[in-house]
């Protein structure tokens, strides 16, 4: 029996994406994201991180239990950028939805609570003072864009790790 590549990476790269789509949602109606607090951004991270590196296991491993136990590193590697490919595009497409079509003012309490940061922290730039080409950089699009980039550079370095530990060659005893 042998599992293919597409197979496994279009079934973990859909519950990769819809997972991260439940977490970026979750995090949003919580008011999670709004706070700009470091430490709720570093757990978000690590869920982030450890929720990348479990699909990325849980796909190479089906991937090397179908096909008699092995599974060549460059496999591997490729199931991981295709489930982080497919994840990354769920969760960016979820993202720019949620800003786009169901709370639209989110954009506008993010960049309020940008600024007061920065007031917090000594600077006083208003929206109004802000470059033009800087407006760019705080639209739904960017965001949606910044957030598939952010998924394919994890897959990027987290697939080599998950490529080298699910990695299974045969064996050529003389």
């Amino acid at each position: 029996m042998n599992t293919s590549i597409s197979d496994v990476i279009k079934k973990w790269g859909l519950i990769y994406g819809l997972i991260s789509v439940i977490i970026v949602f979750v995090s949003i109606l919580s008011g999670l994201q709004e706070g700009g607090s470091i430490a709720v951004s570093v757990i978000t991270w690590l869920i982030s991180v450890g929720l990348a590196f479990t699909m990325y296991f849980l796909a190479t491993k089906e991937f090397r239990e179908g096909n008699n136990q092995l599974l060549a590193f460059g496999k591997a590697y490729l199931i991981c950028l295709g489930v982080g490919l497919l994840g990354g595009l769920l969760k960016g497409l979820g993202f720019y939805l949620y800003v786009k079509v169901i709370d639209p003012a989110y954009m506008e309490r993010m960049i309020e609570a940008q600024l007061a940061a920065q007031e917090q922290f000594g600077g006083g730039a208003s929206a109004q003072e802000m470059p033009e080409f800087m407006a760019f950089f705080q639209t739904a699009e960017f965001f949606a864009f910044s957030t598939f980039f952010s998924v394919i550079l994890g897959a990027l370095i987290i697939g080599l790790i998950v490529a080298a530990i699910n990695q299974k060659k045969e064996d050529f005893s003389y």
